[in-house]
């Protein structure tokens, strides 16, 4: 038997969710979560096995998306993290991905397909959902943003100024406005037209593997 949190700032989405968890005998919800915060407090005075949760919910105590991930997994290593999200920037579900998440799901993908994430996290497998796959595939070539770059874009995406980006991150409105710049001269994005565009698109990234191999990744 799994117990889920459920944390996503929409009640219409955990109710959803909560619809499809609730048909299925093996799972339970054992909680609720509207914002980050909420979030902490229920790992921390419930007893679960998994948290689904979106990436973009309101914080208080938490610089930004990425820096809840890292927390969560850093001080309950057990618990499986799937993360949801609506975000169609590549970069941003590369950095999501990379964060090691249990599972990633975007708000275009099944719900069905909350049970296959929870099955492959429970046999130690990654779960990248068939829409943010679809995402990942497309796109011009580039090169990768810094993880806090990502976020940055991610905020500026979401309707964010750069002056409220940088109270929120509790950085120099000169620094996140460099981030963004550096972010988007990486992936060859000239202006916030382009930056806009880039929401459907992806890039392509060149790794080294274990045997020396050259790998590549389209995101």
């Amino acid at each position: 038997m799994h117990s889920i949190i459920l944390a996503d700032i929409h009640p219409i989405i955990i109710c959803g969710m909560r619809g499809y968890v609730d048909r299925c005998p093996d799972l339970s919800v054992a909680a609720v979560a509207t914002s980050s915060d909420q979030l902490l407090a229920r790992l921390h005075d419930t007893r679960c096995t998994i948290v689904i949760m979106d990436i973009s919910m309101s914080m208080q105590n938490m610089a930004d998306g990425f820096t809840l991930l890292s927390y969560v997994k850093r001080h309950f290593p057990r618990i499986f993290l799937i993360v949801f999200t609506m975000n169609m920037m590549p970069a941003v579900l590369y950095q999501i991905i990379k964060s090691g998440v249990d599972g990633i799901l975007h708000m275009n993908d099944d719900v069905a397909d909350i049970r296959q994430a929870i099955d492959c996290a429970a046999r130690n497998s990654r779960y990248i959902g068939n829409s943010v796959r679809e995402i990942l595939r497309s796109g011009p070539v580039g090169r990768m943003p810094t993880r806090r770059e990502a976020e940055v874009l991610r905020m500026y995406a979401e309707g964010y100024t750069i002056q409220q980006i940088a109270v929120r991150l509790c950085k120099s409105i000169k620094t996140i406005a460099l981030q963004k710049t550096s972010a988007m001269k990486k992936m060859g994005l000239r202006n916030d037209v382009e930056l806009g565009r880039y929401t459907c698109g992806g890039i392509e990234i060149r790794e080294i593997d274990a045997n020396g191999e050259v790998c590549v990744l389209v995101i």
